[in-house]
């Protein structure tokens, strides 16, 4: 489900104003200036331990890479936190910047073409996610209809894509998301055969962990829908007992930034799976920053949450195949 683009739109209705606070405070005021050294020196150490911080786009920000060890698990029930974006629109670096500065994971799905009017984010780009740790996964060729595309047409787009950004990084890529969150078993069986480990559609309102790795749901969409838009995101889904269930979020579902927080601490309550997802173009063209970062500063550095990516999800075991 995705929102026609359009430059200069003003914010959306209910959007949540407040400003994230982003980065890690080191302004801490101490009395005592030996106190004030021993902190000074602690913080350098530790950023040595972590590494140099990497450019992460071309205006000069920077990025600290997240620690590639995810912190111990301390609560009665997994609870794992995942982020993917789709489209490898340049405005990708700005989200890994913003993951980056909260030891988050996130894998960003890039097609071989740009399917919109801006251009896809070059090589370069490609190779500083993969730098920091992100995960790199596919997202077809041109980005069309998969449903619709003989089979030759759909081989190009799945096996083609893999074989290109593989050939780009250097390493395998894993993961594949189905463009616009449209698929059929066709689509399945040739994601199957191109060797991909898993597949993410744009399901929405999930938090199970139990689930078909080739049919990855979301919790929440980085974007403000309707209710109605919810009510057939979830008919669409093919998965009417769990679609039955999942009705009654819906009246959170009027605030993308309440609903994403409501479903974030439910399953830090019971466990399970936080996902969010996004498009980094739409959040720039509807000024959506700030509610994101309210979001990710929300569920960051939480004790005993898993933050992995998609495919570290998918190969962690924690994943109970439905």
């Amino acid at each position: 489900m995705q929102a026609s683009r359009r430059r200069g739109h003003s914010p959306p209705p209910g959007r949540i104003s407040q400003r994230g606070h982003e980065g890690h405070s080191h302004t801490q005021i101490f009395r005592m200036q030996r106190a004030g050294e021993t902190r000074a020196t602690s913080c350098q150490e530790g950023d040595m331990n972590i590494g140099s911080a990497l450019a992460v786009n071309g205006n000069g920000a920077k990025a600290t890479p997240r620690s590639p060890e995810p912190l111990p698990v301390a609560v009665p029930h997994p609870v794992v936190v995942t982020t993917s974006w789709d489209d490898g629109d340049p405005h990708d670096l700005d989200i890994a910047r913003m993951l980056a500065d909260r030891r988050l994971a996130g894998t960003f799905y890039i097609p071989i073409k740009g399917h919109h009017p801006y251009a896809r984010m070059d090589r370069s780009g490609m190779l500083s996610l993969d730098s920091q740790g992100f995960e790199i996964g596919a997202h077809g060729v041109s980005h069309p209809n998969l449903p619709q595309c003989d089979t030759e047409l759909l081989t190009r787009e799945v096996a083609t894509c893999k074989k290109h950004l593989e050939d780009d990084l250097g390493k395998e890529v894993s993961m594949f998301a189905y463009p616009n969150g449209r698929h059929n078993a066709k689509v399945v069986a040739a994601v199957r055969r191109a060797d991909f480990t898993g597949a993410r559609t744009t399901a929405m309102l999930a938090r199970e962990l139990n689930f078909d790795p080739y049919r990855m749901p979301t919790s929440v969409q980085a974007f403000p829908h309707s209710q109605l838009d919810y009510f057939k995101n979830l008919l669409t889904s093919g998965d009417f007992k769990r679609t039955w269930g999942r009705l009654a979020r819906l009246p959170s579902a009027g605030n993308w930034v309440r609903l994403a927080i409501r479903l974030f601490d439910t399953v830090m309550a019971n466990g399970g799976v936080w996902h969010l997802y996004g498009h980094s173009w739409e959040i720039n063209d509807f000024r959506l920053w700030d509610d994101l970062r309210i979001v990710i500063d929300h569920v960051s550095n939480r004790p005993g949450v898993l933050y992995l990516t998609n495919g570290e999800l998918v190969k962690s075991g924690k994943v109970r195949v439905s």
